[in-house]
């Protein structure tokens, strides 16, 4: 009974008994009222046509003389007319003055009948007057011989019979329609202990289109959902230990070339050591900073802020490093833009990512421009903030292939495999950046066309 397609038989099967059971009371009482109203009518018409003869008897005699042999010859109990109807009833004759003068097994004759009795009687009638009473007990009339019981018994038998089969019949459709409804849920049950032993393929096969089928696609999505969260969590373990591997690595040489005597103790090489270390340092934050954001722990100390000037004084930080690239560095942005309520320290390092990656890839005379402006509440859509601050950082550099473009904000993904770490860093600093416009309730995104440039940009609202 732990089964649910046994628990959902059991309450079906419940329900047909009851159901037969109350169908073959309702009816068994019904056949059998209906039945003993047509004995009583046909009782009553039986003793209408015996009072008729005996007006006739009467009226062929001019009296009542030797009627009491003719009621116990013609009229007795199982024999004579009337026998099948009037099978137990108490057949009495009275003469106009209430006394019984026959009856169907002699007994009574000579006493006078009972006021009820007279009541109830059907009139005998000679010449226009009455001249008997016919009495007959109404109740007995109810009352089935062997015939008529053995008449109902047959068919409470197939009222019964009709039930089993019915009740048959509704279990067999039951069972296979329980079947239709635990058989997926059973296929998606097996599914799941797949998936919870770690076997992220596991699909439920060929959902259908009812209810069933919904919970059925929806656990696909989610299994689909699982295996690339599995397999993004396994790339960015690798991603991790190659990143960590590869300055401890060189710290590891360095420091046993300087114990061995290879390389000397001088200020240089402690310098380079020293950049090694601030490039640990510098991914172990960005790791932390990523791990607090997708647990909603990132710190947000948020103030009004003027967007303009965050814009500038972050673009002029890199100013020197545009004029040294002959690249033309420039600024635009809308009059009178409205102050949002942001942590200015983290959206300056998002500008500084956006307008550090676009001076990398941009190469000599190209230009990177940062632009800003209000999107009111029609250019948002419906259901956006009431109104929004749009940043866009473009390059003229080489692009972005469509083939990488859904990547550009993947974790540890670089576009060019072969650029250095000292030249590209981790592949950690879009995916922080969007993090943290996440967390001020904005949106980021990129356009980008190979050759052409690309164009990253996000939006605050205010």
């Amino acid at each position: 009974m732990n089964s649910l397609f046994a628990r959902l038989m059991f309450a079906f099967a419940l329900v047909i008994l009851i159901a037969i059971a109350i169908i073959f009371v309702i009816v068994n009482q019904t056949t059998t009222n209906e039945f003993r109203a047509y004995t009583f009518r046909g009782g009553t018409t039986t003793l209408e046509q015996i009072a008729r003869e005996l007006s006739a008897y009467y009226a062929a005699r001019g009296g009542w003389q030797g009627i009491d042999q003719y009621f116990a010859q013609t009229f007795g109990a199982g024999r004579g007319r009337g026998a099948p109807m009037m099978a137990g009833v108490a057949l009495l004759l009275a003469d106009s003055n209430g006394t019984i003068i026959a009856s169907r097994d002699g007994a009574n004759v000579g006493q006078k009948a009972t006021s009820a009795q007279l009541a109830a009687s059907l009139p005998v009638q000679a010449n226009g007057r009455n001249v008997g009473a016919l009495i007959a007990s109404s109740q007995n009339l109810a009352a089935f011989d062997a015939q008529q019981q053995e008449f109902l018994t047959r068919v409470n038998l197939s009222l019964l019979l009709a039930g089993a089969v019915a009740g048959a019949l509704a279990l067999l459709f039951g069972f296979f329609l329980f079947y239709q409804i635990t058989a997926p849920l059973n296929a998606l049950t097996t599914a799941a202990r797949k998936i919870a032993a770690g076997d992220f393929t596991a699909r439920v096969a060929n959902p259908r289109g009812d209810e069933i089928g919904q919970v059925g696609r929806a656990f696909n999505a989610m299994a689909e959902a699982l295996a690339q969260s599995e397999t993004a969590r396994r790339n960015m373990i690798a991603d991790i230990a190659h990143e960590l591997r590869n300055p401890l690595g060189v710290l590891q040489g360095q420091l046993e070339a300087m114990l061995d005597g290879v390389f000397p103790t001088t200020s240089e090489q402690i310098a380079s050591l020293h950049d090694e270390t601030l490039l640990l340092a510098r991914l172990v934050g960005d790791l932390r900073d990523l791990a607090l954001a997708d647990a909603g722990q990132l710190q947000i100390t948020r103030q009004p802020a003027d967007v303009r000037a965050l814009i500038e004084r972050t673009a002029g930080a890199f100013a020197l490093q545009a004029h040294e690239q002959n690249i033309a560095l420039t600024i635009h942005c809308a009059e009178n833009l409205p102050r949002a309520n942001v942590d200015a320290q983290r959206i300056e390092q998002v500008l500084r990512n956006l307008i550090g990656n676009a001076l990398r890839h941009t190469p000599d005379g190209g230009r990177v421009s940062v632009q800003c402006s209000v999107l009111s509440e029609q250019t948002l859509g419906v259901g956006g903030q009431r109104s929004a601050v749009s940043v866009r950082v473009s390059d003229t550099g080489s692009g972005i292939s469509s083939e990488d473009l859904p990547r550009v904000f993947e974790r540890f993904w670089r576009g060019d495999k072969a650029r250095t770490r000292a030249g590209s860093g981790a592949g950690l600093g879009l995916a922080i950046a969007k993090q943290l416009i996440r967390a001020h309730n904005g949106a980021m995104g990129v356009e980008s066309e190979a050759g052409r440039g690309a164009t990253f940009w996000f939006t605050l609202p205010v």
